[in-house]
């Protein structure tokens, strides 16, 4: 039996993939704007496409702009026993 996934990458493979277009059938899938389609908010991704949309929906962390504000050594203070 496949998988739901596989099936999904079939049927819109199916549906959109030309082999005689440019891209790679993930490519022409992502691309595909039958937005009716009850397949199309589930339809096959590139990976640089999905990192993209966690950038711009904010659930990307940037470790630069977080470390940026750290000092590189804090001096560490002994703390006398009470």
């Amino acid at each position: 039996m496949a998988s739901l996934k596989k099936c999904i990458e079939q049927k819109c493979k199916d549906c959109c993939y030309d082999p005689m277009d440019t891209g790679t059938w993930r490519d022409q899938v992502e691309k595909c704007n039958v937005r009716n389609c009850a397949l199309w908010p589930v339809r096959p991704m590139t990976v640089a496409t999905i990192n993209l949309q966690r950038k711009v929906k904010g659930s990307a962390v940037d470790v630069d702009s977080l470390v940026a504000g750290l000092d590189d050594e804090e001096e560490e203070q002994e703390v006398a026993p009470a």
